[in-house]
């Protein structure tokens, strides 16, 4: 059965990846690949082929194709589109028994990629691979069928039609699903019961098998492709399975938030399957998803903005505002106009104390998160102001909530969560203060407001008039998204692109998308060494230099 892959593989025969795409990595021993200093990341939920080499386990889904060491139980980087590699149909692919690579069948021709060297190379078959098995005689060369006829393909890339079918003595072929239903029947009756991936309070979802492979060294290792739940190893002689998530649970990511040892993401509601947060810790090695209940179901819900505080995460979404508990039991409560929101559309939130401030299309608003026994009915809602006034983002700088409003920028020094508090304008005659204020970002002493032509600089705490940062172009990234600064760097991003500017030298440098982004950047995060970048195609993370940029 074919396989259709948005982030398939076609590059020139005998050829590395393109410069800063790949290197001759050193995965596992501390140092970086070049491909490390720049991943993409997207949705494995849906694994549509397995295969497994003496090493590797190569997961196929439409963001490309993830690969797991399964001695050292790693992942490497994914191959994916934007390693200058061209979309084509991926009809088959197979692992290679003798040495730790991955053969994979586009039409027309038929690639082999080396993991250890990130080498690919290239051979051209005619018509479309079907199968792709391997001499047993001691070559190695792969046999390949398509359209009927046999060609051999050599290590070296060579290919040569075959005179009739190879000798099945002399030939050796992964086996396929439909094999592994032989030998184990309830992958086929009851996948469910051996994978166990149900839980509390989760809408039940059919369980389907789409793919599987076998490992060539281990009877008991079985590793299987779901369409929903990602990888999963299975030891069939205890019927046990290991889930192995891996990438996002959806495919776009609408809004980033920090995480004590990672990241969270959240959905641009792009799947019909599933929908939620992602956690990622910062070397991409452990995964974690959490979607919707029952009562809450997030699929096909846009997240606009995303925070942290304590052991709760809370969206903001184009169905209200949203919290998901983080401490395992992964309850989420959410709030809408029902419940008093000023508008279903939560463009930001900035959580406080026992709550969170939110701001809609429509106003401002104080949600209480502890219990409210005196007034059940508000569910916790508190202040309300800015009534019938878009407010797209906050940020708190010590006591200090600022928002940035379509009326321009707005302070409430201490607000009151009960009563809310007094507005006040910032001091400064630029003009781009009372235009609209797309998004905040502060870091020590410098609070950055972002306007759809400008990015204003403002020392809330020392009296230093508010100027514009000339380095943060907003022609060079298109439609402002997201503002962000820490001690080392400012960013702005939008949908042409990422502006930054180190602020210790002044270096100044411009991320395309289309050269080196998959497409507009929703949100930005920064870590000590890692910058991450959220876009409708997924996750990008870029390793940091010394001064806060990026290779």
């Amino acid at each position: 059965m074919r396989l259709l892959l948005a982030a398939a593989l076609s590059v020139a025969a005998c050829a590395p990846l393109p410069p800063g795409s790949a290197g001759a990595g050193a995965h596992g021993s501390g140092s970086y690949s070049r491909r490390e200093e720049r991943q993409r990341i997207g949705s494995f939920a849906s694994v549509q082929a397995v295969a497994v080499s003496r090493r590797y386990v190569f997961a196929a889904a439409n963001s490309g194709i993830a690969i797991y060491d399964r001695f050292q139980e790693r992942w490497l980087p994914p191959l994916t589109r934007d390693l200058g590699l061209a979309e084509q149909q991926i009809t088959v692919i197979a692992g290679d028994p003798v040495e730790d690579a991955l053969w994979i069948g586009v039409p027309g021709g038929v690639i082999m990629y080396r993991p250890l060297t990130e080498q690919v190379q290239r051979s051209i078959v005619t018509g479309v691979p079907e199968v792709i098995a391997f001499d047993r005689s001691g070559t190695g060369d792969a046999f390949v069928r398509s359209g009927g006829q046999w060609t051999r393909v050599s290590r070296v890339g060579m290919s040569t039609l075959m005179n009739g079918a190879p000798i099945a003595a002399q030939t050796f072929v992964p086996r396929s699903m439909n094999d592994l239903y032989a030998q184990f029947p309830t992958l086929r009756s009851q996948p469910q019961l051996l994978l166990r991936t149900q839980t509390p309070n989760r809408p039940l979802r059919p369980f389907a098998l789409l793919s599987g492979a076998a490992s060539p060294d281990r009877a008991s290792e079985v590793w299987l492709g779901t369409d929903g739940e990602g990888l999963f190893r299975l030891d069939p002689n205890f019927l046990q399975g290991t889930p192995l998530p891996y990438g996002l649970m959806e495919p776009g990511i609408g809004a980033l938030a920090p995480a004590a040892n990672g990241v969270w993401a959240a959905g641009l509601g792009q799947s019909e399957r599933r929908g939620g947060l992602t956690f990622a810790t910062s070397d991409l090695q452990q995964w974690r998803w959490i979607e919707g209940t029952i009562a809450v179901p997030l699929v096909g819900v846009r997240t606009f903005a995303l925070a942290t505080r304590a052991n709760r995460a809370w969206m903001g979404t184009d169905r209200g505002l949203t919290r998901v508990r983080l401490d395992g039991g992964n309850d989420i409560t959410s709030w809408t106009v029902l419940d008093g929101l000023p508008d279903d559309r939560v463009l930001a939130v900035a959580p406080r104390g026992e709550g969170v401030w939110a701001g809609t299309l429509r106003g401002l608003v104080y949600v209480n998160d502890t219990s409210d026994t005196k007034a059940p009915r508000t569910r916790g809602l508190g202040a309300r102001l800015l009534d019938n006034m878009a407010v797209y983002a906050l940020q708190f700088t010590g006591d200090t909530l600022w928002a940035g409003t379509d009326a321009g920028l707005i302070a409430l020094p201490s607000p009151n969560t009960a009563v809310g508090g007094t507005l006040m304008r910032p001091a400064g005659a630029d003009p781009a203060l009372r235009r609209a204020i797309r998004s905040l970002a502060w870091s020590d002493t410098v609070l950055l407001a972002a306007t759809d032509d400008a990015v204003l600089a403002l020392a809330p705490r020392g009296g230093v008039e508010p100027h514009r940062v000339q380095a943060l172009d907003v022609l060079q990234v298109g439609r402002v998204t997201r503002v962000a600064i820490d001690e080392r760097t400012m960013w702005l991003a939008g949908t042409e692109g990422v502006a930054m500017e180190s602020r210790s030298s002044g270096a100044v440098r411009v991320l395309r998308v289309g050269i080196d982004l998959p497409g507009p950047v929703l949100d930005v995060l920064a870590q000590r060494d890692w910058l991450f970048l959220a876009t409708p195609q997924g996750l990008v993370r870029y390793r940091r230099t010394a001064d806060g940029m990026v290779p």
